[in-house]
């Protein structure tokens, strides 16, 4: 099933979908659902709280490259979606812009969106919906690393878990949530409330 298939199963509409506090593991042997009747399966390694944020080359928006593992000085908050062109991939985005937008002064925490579109379609999505310069998009669309080494790649689907994690300045993941079901969306206040105390 592709974006789109998933897209048509669901009415557009900014603040519609539900946040959750549900969390389940990451990597092969996990399943997720979709409106509580489809099911998929994950693949690729599980990660835990605890757990070294493992090395992935990735892609900016505008096709920088970008090194999970690189030095880095603040805390990290990876909002991880599926696809923007999606309707709750689209909102879970909007709400982290907005998130940005309404906290500058969190400036010592990167916040992240990463998805398995391309950079093209991460950069349209930017522009087109005037999201945060501040908000970085991340695209694992080239060979999926991000998904198998994280244990959120949806087999059936080419696409990315609705997971979010939080990485101290030393790589570590010191939070993880992984939506068990595709239409809702993490906990964005949670994971920020864990980010502050490792500032």
């Amino acid at each position: 099933m592709s974006a789109l298939a998933i897209s048509s199963t669901v009415e557009a509409g900014h603040g519609q979908f539900s946040t959750t506090s549900e969390n389940a593991p990451t990597g092969s042997n996990q399943t997720l659902t979709m409106f509580q009747d489809t099911t998929f399966n994950l693949v690729g390694e599980s990660l835990s709280v605890g757990d070294k944020l493992p090395s992935v080359s990735l892609l900016t928006s505008t096709n920088q490259a970008y090194d999970t593992t690189a030095e880095n000085k603040k805390v990290r908050i990876f909002s991880v979606l599926a696809s923007v062109d999606t309707p709750v991939c689209d909102q879970q985005l909007q709400d982290l812009s907005d998130f940005v937008y309404d906290n500058e002064q969190l400036n010592e925490i990167e916040f992240i969106g990463l998805s398995a579109d391309t950079t093209f379609a991460l950069d349209r999505f930017q522009h087109d919906k005037c999201l945060s310069e501040d908000l970085l998009l991340l695209s694992d669309a080239k060979d999926h690393a991000f998904g198998f080494k994280t244990g959120t790649q949806i087999n059936e689907l080419g696409l990315l878990a609705r997971t979010t994690f939080v990485v101290d300045k030393n790589n570590t993941i010191v939070y993880l949530q992984r939506v068990p079901e595709l239409t809702t969306i993490p906990d964005l206040e949670k994971a920020v409330e864990v980010a502050k105390k490792h500032l």
